[in-house]
C-alpha cells in the first residue's frame, strides 16, 4: 500500500503524539509505590456445573493509589468435565472496585490455561462429534461481578463472585462459573 505525502506526514505526527506521554515520564526516577498499593492475597474456589468445571485459584492483589481500580494477578488449578482434562492456569483481573466495607465489583481479564491432559490419537479412528482440539490448552477472556465484603479481624475479607468465561477452543465451549473466596487484605 503506498501512502500519500500528506498521509506520510499525518501518520508521523499521530505517532509523535502517540508517543509523547511515554516519552515524558521520568523512567530513571519511576517509583511503582507512588501508583500502587499492595491489596494482599486471596483464595477461592469455583464451579461451573453446567461445564463440570471446578477448582481453586490463589491471587495476589494490587490497588492504583486513590482510585477503585484493582488488579489480582492469579494462579489456579482446575478439573474441566467437558474436555476430559485438568488444567493450570495463570492470569490477570482488573476490577472497578470501591474501598467500601461492602463493595460491589465489575471486572474482567484474561488467562492462559495449560492442559495436562496427552493427547493420543484415537484407535478406533475419528469421532465426528469430538472436537479435534478437546482438552488441549486455551486462551480465557473473563467477565466477572460481584460483591466483597471487609472486616477488621484475621479473615479480613470474603467474596462471592460469578464469571463468564469465553475461551480460544473451537465451537461453543464457554462457560459460567460461580465462585466463594477469602484473604488477608484490604
Amino acid at each position: 500500500m503506498r501512502l500519500s505525502r500528506c498521509r506520510r506526514w499525518r501518520m508521523m505526527f499521530l505517532m509523535v503524539l502517540l508517543t509523547a506521554p511515554v516519552m515524558a515520564v521520568d523512567w530513571e526516577n519511576f517509583n511503582r509505590e507512588d501508583y500502587e498499593e499492595e491489596a494482599g492475597s486471596s483464595f477461592s474456589i469455583f464451579a461451573g456445573p453446567d461445564r463440570e468445571v471446578y477448582g481453586a485459584y490463589w491471587g495476589f492483589g494490587t490497588w492504583l493509589k486513590h482510585t477503585p481500580v484493582f488488579g489480582d494477578y492469579n494462579f489456579s488449578l482446575f478439573n474441566h468435565g467437558e474436555e476430559h482434562a485438568f488444567y493450570t492456569g495463570v492470569g490477570l483481573t482488573i476490577r472497578i472496585m470501591p474501598h467500601w466495607k461492602v463493595a460491589p465489583f465489575v471486572g474482567g481479564g484474561g488467562s492462559y490455561n495449560y492442559s495436562f491432559k496427552d493427547r493420543y490419537p484415537d484407535p478406533s479412528g475419528t469421532n465426528p462429534d469430538e472436537p479435534e482440539d478437546r482438552g488441549d490448552s486455551y486462551w480465557g477472556w473473563h467477565a466477572e461481578g460481584g460483591i466483597r465484603f471487609w472486616f477488621e479481624n484475621r479473615i479480613q475479607l470474603f467474596e462471592l463472585m460469578g464469571r463468564y468465561v469465553r475461551t480460544s477452543l473451537d465451537g461453543d465451549r464457554d462457560y459460567v462459573m460461580v465462585a466463594i473466596g477469602t484473604g488477608a487484605g484490604f
